[in-house]
Protein backbone atom coordinates (compact mmCIF):
# COMPACT_ATOMS: atom_id res chain seq x y z
CA UNK A 1 0.00 0.00 0.00
CA UNK A 2 1.30 3.39 -0.90
CA UNK A 3 2.25 6.06 1.77
CA UNK A 4 -0.36 8.10 1.17
CA UNK A 5 -3.16 5.58 1.46
CA UNK A 6 -1.66 4.39 5.00
CA UNK A 7 -1.76 7.51 5.80
CA UNK A 8 -5.52 8.85 5.50
CA UNK A 9 -6.58 5.09 6.48
CA UNK A 10 -4.25 5.85 9.83
CA UNK A 11 -5.97 9.07 10.08
CA UNK A 12 -9.63 8.60 9.90
CA UNK A 13 -8.90 5.51 12.26
CA UNK A 14 -7.77 7.92 14.52
CA UNK A 15 -10.73 9.95 14.46
CA UNK A 16 -9.66 12.21 11.67
CA UNK A 17 -12.47 13.27 9.00
CA UNK A 18 -12.26 14.02 5.36
CA UNK A 19 -12.64 18.41 5.47
CA UNK A 20 -11.95 19.10 1.76
CA UNK A 21 -9.91 19.91 -1.32
CA UNK A 22 -7.52 22.12 -1.26
CA UNK A 23 -5.24 23.83 -3.89
CA UNK A 24 -2.76 20.70 -4.23
CA UNK A 25 -3.89 18.79 -0.38
CA UNK A 26 -6.90 17.50 1.10
CA UNK A 27 -7.70 18.40 4.52
CA UNK A 28 -8.62 16.09 7.44
CA UNK A 29 -10.35 17.76 10.57
CA UNK A 30 -10.45 16.21 13.90
CA UNK A 31 -13.13 17.43 16.08
CA UNK A 32 -11.73 16.12 18.93
CA UNK A 33 -8.69 17.79 19.47
CA UNK A 34 -9.54 20.57 16.59
CA UNK A 35 -6.65 19.75 14.43
CA UNK A 36 -6.58 20.26 11.16
CA UNK A 37 -3.79 18.14 8.97
CA UNK A 38 -3.03 18.99 5.41
CA UNK A 39 -2.07 15.51 3.10
CA UNK A 40 -1.23 16.44 -0.21
CA UNK A 41 -1.72 14.83 -3.12
CA UNK A 42 1.58 14.70 -5.63
CA UNK A 43 4.87 13.37 -4.58
CA UNK A 44 4.28 11.71 -1.26
CA UNK A 45 6.81 9.76 0.42
CA UNK A 46 7.36 8.07 4.22
CA UNK A 47 9.12 11.16 5.19
CA UNK A 48 5.47 12.91 4.64
CA UNK A 49 3.49 10.26 6.10
CA UNK A 50 6.41 10.72 9.59
CA UNK A 51 5.68 14.24 9.77
CA UNK A 52 2.00 13.64 9.42
CA UNK A 53 1.62 11.33 11.99
CA UNK A 54 3.70 13.30 14.19
CA UNK A 55 2.00 16.68 13.52
CA UNK A 56 -1.17 14.24 14.41
CA UNK A 57 0.07 12.58 17.17
CA UNK A 58 0.07 9.41 15.96
CA UNK A 59 3.04 7.29 17.45
CA UNK A 60 4.72 4.22 15.44
CA UNK A 61 2.05 3.63 13.00
CA UNK A 62 4.25 2.46 10.20
CA UNK A 63 5.46 0.17 12.42
CA UNK A 64 1.95 -1.41 13.14
CA UNK A 65 1.10 -1.27 9.38
CA UNK A 66 4.12 -3.94 8.53
CA UNK A 67 3.01 -6.33 11.23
Amino acid sequence: MSPRKITVKTLEANGYQFKRHGANHDLYYNPETGKTIPVKRHDFNENDMKYIFKEAGIKNQKDRDRG
